[in-house]
């Protein structure tokens, strides 16, 4: 079994870097979920998450070192198809990968549905051209666009942030967006880091990715600070620590921590990170860091071999510059 989920885990983690999300909408494909996935939700009609997680136990229950996690249940870009995410746990790791059930639930495919056609990746590409909003770096009228949905809160977007910065460095004719995609069942302060993030953005756009930054490289330190474990054993994160730590970073990347606290509070900021989740949902985001290279889909950039990634990024740069 070791070795089947072994070459199982090489099989994903090349979809990752090649593969097209399931989009809700009618867009392009589906691909393995990145290393932080959403908590999976109802859907009527489709297969639970009881169902599921009985079909993983009885289908990988024998060995005790994997650890199965249904990310997402959703509905595939083909009708009558539903899409199980699961993320598999083992000593070594995890990865991410989707099975595609029946109708009837009698039937499953493990793998990926990937976009068709001469350019198959134009839905996406444009969706994110329109409305892709977060904090930017590079030249307004790039064509080559690389748009990076992400959790500050997220340790995989930590981790894949020296990839993105190594991608920025190589690729200064791209221009760049951080968009926000916190996933707060999983993670308690995303959402209120990225309120911060989205205020300093719009008043201060060029400390933006200092505030990623500093976030990012002490994000265990705030972890630590915000939770409290009481007597009972019960760990609840205390949001007025999380403001503190959010302030003082926020005041380390150059920003007013007092402004963009009470910015951060606004039902406009609220309105816009609303906004940046039912963009990425739009698209198939269902996990972080998963990024758009003109708008092909790439799910945790870390986990992939970097120069792989930057042939994918330079093939897609020559495509823009000659029009595809």
């Amino acid at each position: 079994m070791r070795n089947v989920l072994k070459y199982s885990t090489l099989l994903l983690l090349s979809f990752s870097l090649f593969a097209q999300t399931a989009a809700k909408k009618p867009a392009p494909g589906a691909a393995p979920q990145p290393a932080d996935a959403a908590p999976a939700k109802s859907l009527a009609g489709a297969p639970s998450k009881d169902l599921a997680e009985a079909y993983f136990k009885r289908m990988f229950g024998y060995d005790a070192n994997i650890q199965i996690d249904v990310a997402a249940i959703s509905q595939s870009p083909i009708p009558g198809i539903y899409d199980v995410a699961a993320v598999f746990a083992t000593p070594e790791g995890q990865q991410a990968g989707h099975w595609f059930v029946s109708a009837d639930f009698k039937y499953a495919i493990a793998g990926d549905i990937v976009p068709f056609g001469a350019d198959p990746f134009a839905p996406v590409r444009a969706a994110l051209a329109k409305s892709a909003f977060g904090p930017t770096l590079g030249p307004a009228d790039a064509k080559l666009l690389i748009v990076e949905f992400a959790d500050l809160e997220c340790p995989a977007c930590r981790e894949a942030a020296p990839v993105m910065a190594k991608l920025r460095e190589d690729f200064p004719q791209a221009r760049f967006v951080f968009q926000s995609f916190p996933l707060t069942q999983l993670h308690p302060w995303a959402a209120r880091a990225s309120s911060f993030l989205d205020c300093i953005a719009r008043s201060q756009p060029d400390q933006a990715f200092n505030f990623i930054e500093a976030v990012f490289a002490h994000q265990k330190d705030i972890e630590v600070m915000v939770r409290k474990t009481d007597a009972s054993g019960k760990t609840t994160v205390v949001d007025a620590d999380v403001n503190e730590r959010l302030r003082h970073y926020a005041e380390a990347a150059g920003a007013d921590p007092a402004a963009t606290q009470l910015c951060a509070d606004s039902p406009a900021t609220s309105e816009r990170l609303t906004r940046s989740e039912l963009l990425g949902q739009s698209i198939g985001v269902t996990g972080t860091p998963t990024i758009f290279i003109n708008g092909r889909r790439i799910g945790n950039p870390s986990a992939a071999r970097y120069e792989g990634l930057k042939s994918v990024v330079a093939f897609e740069a020559a495509e823009a510059a000659e029009g595809k």
